[in-house]
């Protein structure tokens, strides 16, 4: 999977901060080029029925909200 389009929503706090952090180095440790888009806009997070911040979606789909994801978590996701 090269390419792939993840984003990011957070407010640019620490979770979000951190989140990000290892969305990259799980990337990296695939060998993966990824594009990681940060959302703040609020309105855009309850659309999509996120309630809690960060949160992750991956090639359309929100797959975590309100925690911060582990390396090997990451890179479980990257791989489907």
């Amino acid at each position: 999977m090269t390419n792939t389009e993840i984003r990011l929503f957070g407010l640019g706090c620490n979770l979000s901060r951190n989140l990000h952090a290892n969305m990259q180095r799980a990337a990296k440790e695939l060998g993966l080029e990824v594009s990681i888009e940060e959302v703040s806009d609020i309105q855009e997070m309850m659309d999509l029925g996120i309630t809690a911040i960060p949160a992750l979606q991956i090639g359309g789909q929100v797959v975590a909200s309100g925690q911060v994801l582990e390396v090997e978590e990451l890179k479980s996701l990257l791989k489907i």
